[in-house]
């Protein structure tokens, strides 16, 4: 989906709609843990948990591009294992 939105969606209505449609979709996952994370003491409360959602799925398919152009599984955890280290802890 990714490929065919960076190609299409500036060209295709349909095509950017569904995509953004996708995205939204994409986020609450993150953002509903985030949350969760956040009542139980695990992540600052301070926090806005969309914004988190937001960089943890650019990140997860980031990680999902990198590697699939050869990075090896080391660097992609260490690459995942940054990431979590920037979340705001309580």
């Amino acid at each position: 989906m990714a490929k065919g939105a960076a190609e299409l969606a500036q060209h295709d209505p349909t095509v950017a709609g569904r995509s953004a449609e996708t995205m939204t979709a994409l986020l609450t996952l993150p953002r509903t843990e985030i949350s969760a994370a956040q009542r139980h003491g695990d992540i600052d409360s301070a926090a806005d948990p969309e914004r988190l959602a937001a960089l943890l799925l650019t990140v997860v398919r980031g990680i999902e591009a990198v590697g699939k152009a050869g990075l090896d599984p080391e660097t992609l955890r260490n690459i995942a294992d940054t990431a979590l280290a920037v979340l705001p802890m309580p």
